[in-house]
């Protein structure tokens, strides 16, 4: 989901012409016979649950003798890990229904055993499922029951998939680069950002020994990588030495292909992050396809066992409404979503940090029941809600803008004129999921709203959110731009004086893209600047953030640009009215600020030895 520019990468710049790329609704397309081998996750809820949750906020309070104290995975084991007897009394239910544990990980237990068996545990029956982006898994066609005995123990099955798969979070845009470097609203580099959000010099902080992982679909392209830092002018030779990359490529992973939106996420996701922090180690995870677990569940499970990274960026999402019951034939999958919560929690406590894309869809990221309905060409309104995992209280959601620079032609400066977030009217009724029926009212921009499973944590108290009792998204923002290309013939109201984008080079070529997709991971690589500066890993930041934010509130001591003319379809933030909105949560960093360097050399003009 992007905007492909072809051509060279320096050489003139042509749009592309390519079909639009929709979100994936599974269908089934084959029963999966009684002998078939399948492979479930069996999540268990971890113990002393108060208890953990008291720790990661003792580890993010300033005034606590365990701030920045973290667990190993074995000592997290240990201490918060399901009992030995629970696991042992999940086994055995297991067994009775003829199916083995294969494997135990700190909550999870790997099962195996035929369809036959599943199904009779599982009171369903299974279909191999394939969405429109010709991806297949196993899912429940009838009402799924977790057995009494086992949902007594708090077990939930993860992998069998709900109606619909989370999505990358960016999509192309058709706007054009001007002649030079570039306009007020781009598209910009990774350069570009930092010297627009105050970044310190590259010489005073960049990122240097930390770990970001970036997690997706498929694997990114290393040649892309490179043609884009040097690009810069960063690489062998040149002002800076070319970032650390590495992958992990869990089993079934996907190799890259230009084609495919889910590698323009991968290629996007390493480029932004460690162009935001050159000097820090980067790592692309691809989920792979692993049966009978959850893709992203597998990912997160993994990442928090081996505890190889220190902050975990993901550009996928969507809307936490469609993993309850009412969206999924009476099979209410939310309890995956507390399993995630398990797994975000864990990492917390080790001192890992999850970032997640906020979505694209504006507050009205949402579509009712009836849309996933028989599809008879009827249209219906998109409705409020929040994502999913942005929407855990133990990840950060990461809001965007519009942002305005400086440009001056034959001049490479992008320092900061303003930002909005104004989203951008879809006028075309679009079937965004291959329903058969069509949606209108559509917004793109900021993704943003009000949890319907999470509680509003702590964190959040220390600000007015606008919600008394429940989690609100995003917390934060960074530039993610807007004008979203949907094919010919589909109507956007876009603004070419306020609408921005960003670069990326995808297969060889130069490619425009927009979306929280694009913010998610710049703030990750603003958050290894900050972890490589204090020597420390931060676990769930969201404590320091809202401390921030309500600092800047009491003292107007400024961490975060705020005030920017915002509309999400749901709420309107007037141009200088401060403070928390769903929007872009506390706002975007001013990064020197936010770092505690305000006196410190700042990134100057992109390709430059204080900006490479």
């Amino acid at each position: 989901m992007r905007s492909l520019f072809a051509g060279a990468v320096f050489g003139t710049l042509v749009l592309a012409s390519a079909p639009p790329t929709f979100a994936a609704v599974n269908r089934a397309i084959a029963p999966v016979p009684a002998s078939a081998g399948v492979a479930i996750d069996i999540h268990l809820p971890l113990q002393r649950s108060p208890d953990l949750d008291a720790l990661i906020a003792l580890q993010g309070d300033t005034n606590s003798p365990y701030y920045h104290h973290y667990l190993t995975p074995a000592q997290f084991r240990a201490s918060y890990g399901p009992s030995a007897t629970n696991v042992a009394r999940a086994t055995a239910i297991l067994r009775g229904y003829g199916l083995s544990v294969v494997g135990t990980e700190t909550e999870t237990l790997h099962v195996r055993g035929t369809s036959a068996n599943v199904e009779r545990a599982l009171g369903t029956h299974l279909a191999t499922m394939r969405d429109n982006l010709g991806r297949t898994s196993i899912g429940p066609i009838t009402r799924l029951t977790v057995p009494t005995a086992l949902a007594a123990l708090g077990a939930t099955v993860v992998g069998l998939a709900p109606h619909t798969s989370p999505q990358p979070l960016s999509r192309r845009t058709a706007l054009a680069l001007p002649q030079n470097r570039y306009s007020p609203t781009g598209g910009y580099w990774f350069d570009d950002l930092k010297q627009a959000y105050s970044y310190p010099s590259y010489g005073v902080a960049n990122g240097k020994g930390v770990t970001i992982a970036t997690v997706g679909l498929s694997d990114y392209s290393t040649d892309d990588a490179l043609a884009y830092f040097q690009h810069e002018k960063v690489g062998p030779g040149l002002l800076a030495p070319t970032p650390k990359l590495g992958r992990i490529l869990l089993p079934g992973a996907s190799p890259f292909d230009p084609t495919q939106g889910i590698s323009d996420e991968a290629d996007l996701d390493i480029q932004q992050s460690a162009g935001s922090a050159p000097g820090a180690t980067v790592i692309g995870v691809d989920t792979g396809s692993v049966g009978g677990s959850d893709p992203f569940y597998a990912a997160y499970r993994y990442l928090v066992e081996s505890n190889v990274a220190d902050i975990v960026s993901t550009s996928y999402g969507q809307c936490e409404l469609y993993y309850t019951a009412a969206y999924n034939g009476g099979t209410d999958f939310t309890g995956n979503l507390r399993a995630f919560h398990d797994l975000f929690r864990q990492g917390n406590a080790e001192g890992i940090t999850f970032v997640f894309s906020s979505g694209d869809g504006s507050g009205l990221d949402c579509y009712p029941v009836a849309y996933f309905g028989p599809g008879t060409g009827k249209t219906y309104g998109a409705i409020p809600g929040a994502g999913i995992w942005v929407d855990d209280p133990n990840a950060t959601g990461v809001g965007g803008t519009n942002l305005i620079t400086k440009s001056v032609a034959g001049s490479l400066s992008s320092k900061y004129v303003s930002e909005n977030e104004i989203g951008d009217r879809i006028d075309t009724p679009l079937d965004f999921f291959g329903t058969g029926n069509r949606i209108s009212g559509a917004l793109w921009g900021s993704g943003g709203g009000v949890s319907t499973l999470f509680a509003k944590p702590g964190f959040q108290r220390l600000v007015n959110t606008g919600s008394a009792t429940q989690r609100t998204v995003p917390d934060v923002s960074m530039h993610m731009g807007g004008c979203p290309f949907y094919g010919p013939g589909v109507v956007v109201a876009c603004n070419a004086g306020r609408d921005s984008y960003d670069l990326a080079v995808i297969g060889g070529s130069l490619a425009g893209l927009i979306g929280t997709s694009a913010s998610a991971p710049e703030f990750a690589g603003l958050l290894a600047v900050k972890e490589s500066l204090t020597h420390t890993r931060f676990g769930n930041v969201n404590n320091d953030l809202y401390n921030l934010a309500a600092r800047q509130a009491k003292t107007g001591q400024a961490f975060f640009h705020q005030g920017q003319n915002a509309y999400n379809g749901v709420t309107l933030i007037e141009k200088g009215q401060l403070g928390y909105n769903t929007i872009v949560g506390v706002g975007t960093p001013i990064a020197q600020n936010y770092l505690y360097l305000p006196l410190a050399l700042p990134a100057g003009d992109p390709q430059t030895p204080s900006n490479p």
